[in-house]
């Protein structure tokens, strides 16, 4: 058998087209995994955002409550109306020294 066509493959042009080829070949792939990792982050940060947007608007209504539970109109009519609750006159008001 002659080995000469064989030999004749693998030298050392050969060697590189492959060893080249090859490179390719890894890049491609590196290529494709970069870009389906960028859209699932992009993915994940989107959805964190919408999150955040959902926090702001709950704090949002969460701050108009508190500020309409606390109103000083609302805080007194409760505290007559319900605990029977009166302004003290000057007579009973005293006042302490430090």
């Amino acid at each position: 058998m002659d080995l000469q066509p064989l030999k004749a493959l693998v030298n050392e042009s050969n060697k590189w087209i492959g060893l080249l080829l090859m490179a390719v070949l890894v890049s491609g792939v590196a290529v494709s995994y970069a870009g389906h990792e960028n859209r699932r982050l992009h993915n994940i940060l989107q959805q964190e955002l919408d999150k955040k947007n959902k926090a702001q608007v709950e704090w949002g209504r969460l701050l108009l409550q508190q500020s309409t539970l606390t109103a000083p109109d609302r805080v007194e009519k409760i505290a007559r109306n319900e605990l029977a609750m009166e302004v003290p006159g000057s007579d009973r008001i005293q006042v302490l020294a430090p």
